[in-house]
């Protein structure tokens, strides 16, 4: 069995902790409340973590995912959108430019490993229409030691 990388492993736990979570909250308004539709709403939410966090992990232990390790040398946001852009630098000067969630809290000259699903990558030809497609294959990041 292969090693699960620790961003992969976190967002799998606290995908299925979620999920657990709100049927533990549905479960507990429901008795108090006797509310059926957040009852079944709660389910719902279960079944979709749960089927979410197996997904990663059927991605982790086959080894579906890629790689991409460097320096980050520049961060642009824009002013709409979830998404930003940043451009890494490997050990051997190849730059690769990517688009990942504003959540991502990466800093100009760290060290970054980030990984992306790759079995749904799409090649157009066309630069931004594949960095615009590859934004939902974004799977988690780690800050690598230097």
């Amino acid at each position: 069995m292969t090693q699960i990388p620790l961003p992969l492993y976190k967002k799998m736990i606290l995908t299925a902790f979620a999920g657990a979570g709100c049927m533990l909250f549905g479960l507990v308004y429901y008795f108090a409340a006797k509310d059926d539709v957040l009852l079944i709403l709660s389910l719902v939410l279960l079944v979709n973590c749960a089927v979410r966090a197996f997904s990663l992990y059927r991605i982790a232990v086959k080894e579906q995912y890629e790689t991409v390790s460097g320096t980050c040398v520049s961060v642009s946001t824009g002013i709409i959108g979830k998404f930003k852009t940043v451009c890494m630098v490997d050990d051997a000067g190849a730059e690769t430019t990517l688009r990942i969630t504003k959540s991502c809290k990466l800093k100009i000259g760290g060290r970054y490993r980030l990984y992306f699903d790759n079995r749904h990558q799409h090649r157009t030809g066309a630069g931004f229409i594949d960095k615009a497609l590859a934004t939902g294959s974004f799977l988690g990041y780690e800050r690598e030691a230097s």
